[in-house]
């Protein structure tokens, strides 16, 4: 929702400060798909509410998927697009939100990249993808947030952080830090700003090459912070926080050689709070192409050999274009 045109609307009503707060906290609760369900307000404030503003910033027009996964096709109020994703885990649910329209970075194992930026989200956009989600699937709620949907979060700082204070807050949504996570490319300013402010939510690294040039070649960003400084970036947060880093490995034909599991191993061992993270590539058409099956387990028994903790990640959404790498709005 327009907060700050809600306030205005109420302002212009002469309505007193309660008024605002009670119809937050109606906004932020998802249960209600609009201003007349929430009959603690007056049939006429309901009314003039419905005609000054929408109650959620995004508009689905289409949504696939079945109970396990689902992807959501929204419309922002200036017709730009994004995707959004529900997963779930049957222990949590879990929404994927973007940050951007679209992403400036153009990694080549990515479809949004494909798309370049369109513009950044506001706070409000952000969290109203969570709340879309809490609509669908009420009387139960989103329990997991993941920052891994379309564009680079570190590019959209002012938003993505205001976004979530609001989805931490007790009077937000009252997600839990530790159930929040946030991934990046690799922009190495942002992960020491991350760091220092001191939060509990996690942070997960796109890695994909411990090889600088291979890293160059499939995304860009390697070129304006190489890996050393993508190392000491990641060093200094897990010197500040204390808390495990995650490294995101997409396994795909070029990244998966014996010196590519020494490298890598090299990398991850360096401190004993990296962990690494392997997920199969997902297909987005183009020259990218994934790791074959004896690839994968050729590549995994090298970081069995050199000691490399590491979990096998399974995703979610392949079949309807919603998992890592596959979102673009056409």
């Amino acid at each position: 929702m327009d907060l700050p045109l809600l306030r205005k609307t109420l302002d212009s009503l002469k309505l007193p400060a309660f008024r605002y707060r009670q119809i937050i906290k109606n906004y932020y609760s998802g249960r209600f798909l609009n201003f007349d369900q929430m009959t603690d307000l007056s049939l006429d404030l309901r009314q003039k509410l419905s005609k000054a503003l929408p109650l959620l910033s995004v508009v689905e027009k289409t949504i696939i998927g079945d109970d396990s996964t689902k992807k959501a096709l929204l419309e922002l109020s200036d017709g730009q697009k994004i995707e959004s994703v529900f997963m779930n885990y049957e222990d949590w649910l879990t929404a994927c939100v973007s940050s951007q329209v679209g992403c400036p970075l153009n990694c080549s194992f990515c479809a949004t990249g494909k798309m370049g930026l369109k513009r950044n989200l506001t706070s409000q956009e952000i969290v109203d993808q969570i709340l879309y989600w809490n609509q669908k699937i009420y009387p139960k709620y989103i329990g997991r947030v993941v920052f891994m949907g379309m564009g680079e979060p570190f590019l959209n700082w002012e938003n993505v952080i205001e976004a979530i204070s609001i989805i931490n807050s007790k009077d937000g949504l009252n997600i839990g830090a530790r159930k929040i996570s946030i991934s990046t490319a690799g922009v190495v300013d942002k992960i020491k700003d991350f760091a220092n402010l001191d939060t509990q939510i996690n942070l997960a690294v796109s890695l994909h090459s411990a090889d600088q040039k291979i890293r160059e070649s499939i995304m860009p960003i390697a070129k304006q912070y190489p890996l050393s400084q993508l190392k000491n970036a990641c060093n200094y947060y897990v010197g500040k926080t204390n808390r495990q880093l995650f490294f995101e490995y997409a396994l795909m034909d070029i990244n998966t050689s014996q010196n590519d599991a020494k490298l890598l191993a090299d990398f991850i061992s360096s401190n004993r709070l990296f962990f690494l993270n392997l997920i199969p590539l997902n297909p987005i058409g183009g020259d990218m192409l994934p790791a074959s099956k004896d690839q994968q387990k050729i590549f995994i028994d090298y970081l069995n050999k050199f000691g490399v903790e590491y979990s096998l990640r399974r995703s979610f959404g392949q079949d309807i274009n919603a998992a890592c790498g596959q979102l673009a709005t056409k």
